[in-house]
């Protein structure tokens, strides 16, 4: 799967729209990610409107230069009340992440994560500004959209940073 080595953090996008088949092949990878339990505890809010993405970026200090030239926002929910492990959610959350990730990298296209969970005035702000009831927590947010430069993947294996049988 080439995908994992070809996935870089892409910080500038083109103006390209991308396609509403897109998102849900997207969607979809999101949510083939293993939880702990089968749990599933994601939902996600797809956004496309600018000016709901440029609210955003007032509560995310790094959001203004990534999510302003995306094509779409996508924002990744905990449904807290379907949580049978609550310690397992991030890990569970984190999965469908990668995976939106890497289907972006599959269909040609580029994404970063920024991170909400761990952040709770972020979480906070960002629950009343889409209006999401009690039970529905924002962990994260991937700006998605065609990128605009032609930046190549470097190797990140570092053969010291493995150890067989002991440490």
């Amino acid at each position: 799967m080439q995908e994992i080595f070809q996935r870089i953090s892409v910080r500038k996008f083109t103006e390209q729209k991308i396609t509403k088949e897109q998102i849900q092949q997207i969607l979809k990878a999101a949510m083939q990610a293993p939880s702990a339990y089968n749990q599933q505890p994601w939902e996600f809010l797809v956004i496309e409107d600018k000016s709901v993405l440029q609210k955003f970026t007032e509560i995310h200090p790094y959001a203004k230069s990534l999510l302003s030239g995306a094509a779409v926002g996508i924002f990744v929910l905990c449904a807290k009340d379907r949580l049978q492990l609550p310690e397992m959610a991030a890990q569970d959350l984190s999965a469908a992440t990668q995976n939106i990730l890497l289907e972006a990298v599959h269909l040609g296209l580029g994404g970063v994560w920024l991170g909400v969970n761990g952040h709770p005035e972020r979480a906070a702000a960002a629950q009343k500004l889409f209006n999401l009831p009690d039970n529905i927590e924002v962990f994260a947010a991937i700006a998605v959209g065609y990128p605009a430069e032609n930046r190549k993947a470097q190797s990140r294996y570092e053969e010291n940073r493995v150890h067989y049988e002991k440490y």
